[in-house]
């Protein structure tokens, strides 16, 4: 940081101030080979953070000090400007980050706004088929993807509700054994497997029905399985 303030320092009183490069090497005790390096960009690699308009000001009422004083700047003062731009810099940068944040959780919100209004407009596009369906096995396979749809865009809602309200998520699950038990009666059922009923069904529609039970099954193990390894970090 210091380097990089003396070379803004260099600049501002050589071109600013017309000082020749040998008065401004004396003035921040460089040699007159360093002014040329700051000159050029190739020492002083942190100028463009600078930039910073508090960090700008503060050098150049930093260098309006040294031409009243005629010329004088201490390493005190060097290293004291360089913690106070430093401090000024760690600011804006995690003020960054913070803004940062907020654009992806602003993007976040909305893309989960959209999926969920998607998620209502197939709901009652399913229930409207489904109306005028006569089958009633065809007509359940359509309100229960009506009803899949419904469910999946109050649960984006929630987590939306919660993503505005900025909440830290408490997680909270039944304890291990428990969980455990449950998943236990869910694969006994699965024992009693259904693919000996799919064989004898008179109809592929029924059968479509049947897998929609089998494929709800696996998901809720595959959600109790989640939820113990949830409880097993917990403990």
């Amino acid at each position: 940081m210091v380097p990089a303030i003396r070379a803004k320092m260099i600049k501002i009183l050589v071109e600013k101030y017309s000082y020749s490069k040998r008065k401004a090497s004396q003035i921040l005790r460089v040699s007159p080979a360093a002014v040329t390096h700051y000159m050029s960009g190739r020492r002083g690699r942190l100028l463009k953070l600078l930039e910073d308009p508090r960090a700008s000001k503060l050098i150049s009422e930093s260098v309006e000090n040294i031409i009243s004083k005629g010329g004088k700047i201490s390493e005190a003062e060097l290293y004291e400007l360089a913690l106070t731009i430093s401090s000024i810099l760690e600011e804006e940068k995690k003020g960054r980050i913070k803004y940062g944040l907020e654009q992806a959780k602003t993007k976040l919100i909305r893309t989960l706004r959209e999926r969920a209004q998607a998620e209502h407009e197939a709901a009652e596009k399913f229930m409207e088929t489904a109306s005028k369906i006569d089958n009633e096995i065809t007509r359940m396979i359509f309100r229960q993807i009506a009803s899949d749809s419904i469910k999946h865009a109050d649960i984006l809602m929630s987590t939306i509700s919660i993503l505005e309200r900025g909440e830290d998520v408490k997680i909270e699950v039944p304890e291990k054994n428990i969980l455990q038990s449950l998943l236990d009666k869910e694969e006994v059922a699965h024992v009693h497997s259904l693919d000996e009923v799919k064989s004898y069904l008179p109809h592929k529609l029924l059968k479509v029905l049947i897998e929609s039970v089998e494929a709800d099954e696996r998901k809720h193990a595959r959600i109790l399985g989640s939820l113990i390894e949830l409880a097993e970090e917990e403990s």
